[in-house]
């Protein structure tokens, strides 16, 4: 696991902040992190300081086994990629550590204790972890992945990048399901970083192998903004997206708006859906944004999949 390598730790390691996303208001943490410096200073204990070079990002505290947890573990408390309670989070740990001095300091920057989480979290859930009595049996490959419908997207992209239209650079992919169509991507070897809202179906893709543990997030994309920085990527990508409706239509054009956001100016916009009446929700969401760009028919009778596709680019202006 990254996070154990990068602070060369052995024995199990365990996030008090639930998923990913609550990594952001680390609320937990917090309530942590007040109860043990209530005590700081009546014992003493194994701790390491994390930095990023500047200032406290982590702490890592070591639990020794008992009857109860009949292993070793160590608990890391993180503010890394936090946006709130940041300097609160840094003054309890310090506040801590002045009572327990670590045993180490290990510097770590932003952006790889960043993917050291999603990794995290990752493993998590495959080994259903973040699931109460989970049930959900693992069906088998040739049962779960289409052969015609990942031949039918790699086809469309194959077409495209023909006719000078590419998908490259640091790409996202958003509504990845159980990376269906990331397997079209892989062969064409892009490598996005691939968010999904439903967990069990990411579970399934990252059990199969499908989807890459360091790269893939449980994450609702109408927040894509809270979680990547603007501007960050060359292209965003999705593909069968739906189902697109009137009445959730609002829902849609949160997605293409932060699509919007967190791609670079110019970056590539493609998505693709089943039937016309989606496509053209979705395409006026897309115009009233700025992204400029067209729709292209690829009908066929014999699929369901891929028929509509809009190819955009990304405004100068939002």
């Amino acid at each position: 696991m990254i996070l154990q390598d990068l602070l060369g730790i052995k024995d199990e390691i365990y996030l008090v902040e639930p998923g990913y996303h609550s990594q952001k208001n680390i609320v937990t943490t917090i309530s942590y992190l007040k109860d043990i410096q209530k005590v700081a200073g009546d014992y003493s204990f194994r701790a390491i300081r994390i930095t990023d070079g500047t200032k406290t990002t982590g702490l890592a505290i070591f639990n020794e086994r008992t009857e109860e947890v009949p292993v070793d573990f160590w608990s890391i408390f993180l503010s890394s990629i936090a946006s709130q309670s940041i300097e609160e989070f840094e003054s309890l740990a310090d506040s801590i550590l002045d009572f327990n001095p670590p045993e180490r300091v290990v510097e770590v920057a932003g952006n790889v204790m960043n993917d050291a989480l999603i990794e995290y979290y990752s493993i998590l859930l495959v080994n259903r972890e973040t699931c109460n009595e989970c049930t959900m049996p693992l069906e088998s490959y040739k049962r779960v992945y289409a052969p015609d419908r990942v031949s039918r997207l790699s086809e469309l992209l194959k077409k495209l990048a023909q006719n000078g239209i590419s998908i490259d650079g640091d790409v996202l992919e958003i509504c990845c399901g159980n990376g269906m169509s990331t397997i079209a991507l892989h062969e064409l070897g892009i490598e996005p970083t691939t968010i999904e809202y439903e967990k069990c179906t990411v579970c399934q893709g990252l059990m199969h192998g499908v989807l890459d543990p360091k790269k893939t997030i449980v994450m609702d994309a109408t927040m894509l903004s809270n979680f990547f920085e603007h501007g960050r990527f060359d292209c965003v990508v999705g593909f069968m997206l739906g189902t697109i409706y009137e009445f959730n239509k609002e829902m849609w054009a949160r997605m293409m708006f932060e699509s919007a956001k967190v791609s670079k100016e110019g970056a590539l916009m493609l998505f693709t859906v089943n039937s016309k009446s989606e496509m053209d929700i979705l395409e006026s969401a897309l115009r009233m944004i700025g992204i400029e760009g067209e729709v292209m028919d690829n009908t066929d009778k014999l699929s369901i999949y891929d028929q509509w596709v809009f190819i955009g680019k990304r405004a100068k202006k939002l």
